[in-house]
């Protein structure tokens, strides 16, 4: 009888440590890079902010329980830039995702992708993950120029309160931001009131299927191969050890496939795995499932109740905050790209890495593979 009782104690153990305060602030640990595209698709393309945060909520909270890890989804960033620098319309957003939906299912049901993954050097992983830091890092510096008192002040919460897990920096960096709103007056608290959403059902179109892919499509598919196929498996392993279940290709694939299948009919932006979500997240405190169920179930308790006025405190949320929060999930991602490297192997890393900053993440880990090449070639690295 003790033992049940001590089996049933412990179970109950683990699943409240998946509800704390840190893994509450892990769950706005991405939402720096996940909220300017959402201003950008919600106000140029048009998306209608219920469905959009109905679908991302659900599967935030769907892939916290089947994982138990903080693997949040983020907009896929090729189609992202491309459809809101184009001022796409919404149903070339979700047919363009429909149709990365249909090859991801398609290689993850194949079970090909794990000998495909397994054949890629980690040199070229470090590079990927030190491109996507400097492309974080970029963008933020810019974003820092709103209000760089503001984003200095923010950073300074942040590393202050590195060493004190209790006090997350998000949770506190969020309230400043709404703080910071209703004392300037950029937005009225008299204003909110509850909404309930009207979700339409939406059909891709395969001409918008055909032209999307060619536009932004197979460039995403080359960025997801080395993000998240890649990278993202690598940095779970880095920073999750000790996990007995670890992920592979197939699993993220067969995810991505679903989630792009599925969603769109419901007016769900394009959706991938990354590398810097998960960075984002266990940066700021994450360590299970848990924040994606906070993530999740606030997003959806937005799309339920505040879909009207969501879109106010995105657009004018202080983009300085934001780019603070940038700034240090970049660190942590360059930290992680420099950890057990080897001198020689640096300049592959760091040219890969330029590569991804000035070009795109696709061209980034070609470069880097052609230099591996090289150097494997001429006998200056051993693998």
């Amino acid at each position: 009888m003790v033992i049940i009782f001590s089996d049933t104690g412990e179970k109950k153990r683990k699943v409240f440590d998946k509800f704390t305060l840190n893994e509450l602030g892990g769950a706005f640990g991405d939402w720096g890079t996940l909220i300017p595209f959402l201003i950008g698709y919600i106000s140029i393309v048009k998306f209608n902010p219920a469905g959009l945060l109905i679908c991302l909520g659900l599967t935030n909270v769907l892939l916290g329980i089947k994982f138990d890890l903080p693997l949040p989804v983020q907009p896929q960033k090729t189609i992202a830039s491309i459809s809101i620098a184009q001022r796409w319309t919404l149903n070339e957003v979700i047919s363009t995702g429909f149709g990365t939906g249909i090859v991801w299912f398609v290689l993850g049901f194949s079970k090909y992708l794990n000998k495909i993954v397994s054949k890629v050097p980690n040199i070229l992983v470090k590079g990927i993950q030190l491109g996507l830091s400097f492309i974080l890092g970029w963008n933020a510096i810019f974003m820092l120029q709103e209000n760089i008192l503001l984003g200095v002040i923010s950073l300074v919460i942040i590393i202050s309160l590195i060493k004190f897990e209790k006090a997350p920096s998000s949770i506190i960096l969020m309230i400043l931001g709404i703080c910071i709103l209703l004392f300037s007056g950029e937005i009225n608290i008299i204003n909110f009131g509850l909404s309930f959403p009207k979700i339409e059902i939406i059909f891709p179109s395969i001409s918008n299927i055909l032209i999307g892919m060619l536009y932004a499509g197979i460039g995403q598919l080359l960025l997801t191969m080395t993000n998240v196929m890649i990278a993202t498996i690598s940095l779970v392993k880095e920073l999750f050890p000790d996990r007995k279940e670890q992920i592979d290709a197939n699993d993220l694939a067969t995810n991505m496939g679903l989630i792009n299948l599925i969603s769109p009919f419901f007016g769900g932006i394009p959706l991938c795995h990354g590398s810097g979500g998960l960075a984002a997240q266990y940066a700021f405190g994450a360590r299970t499932g848990g924040s994606m169920i906070f993530e999740g179930v606030f997003e959806i308790i937005l799309a339920l109740f505040f879909s009207e006025t969501i879109f106010e405190l995105f657009i004018n949320f202080p983009m300085s905050i934001l780019a603070a929060m940038l700034i240090y999930t970049a660190i942590l991602l360059g930290k992680i790209a420099f950890s057990n490297l080897n001198r020689k192997k640096l300049p592959i890393v760091i040219i890969s890495a330029i590569f991804c900053l000035v070009f795109n993440i696709a061209i980034g880990f070609f470069i880097g593979l052609g230099l591996y090449l090289i150097y494997k070639r001429l006998k200056l690295i051993d693998t």
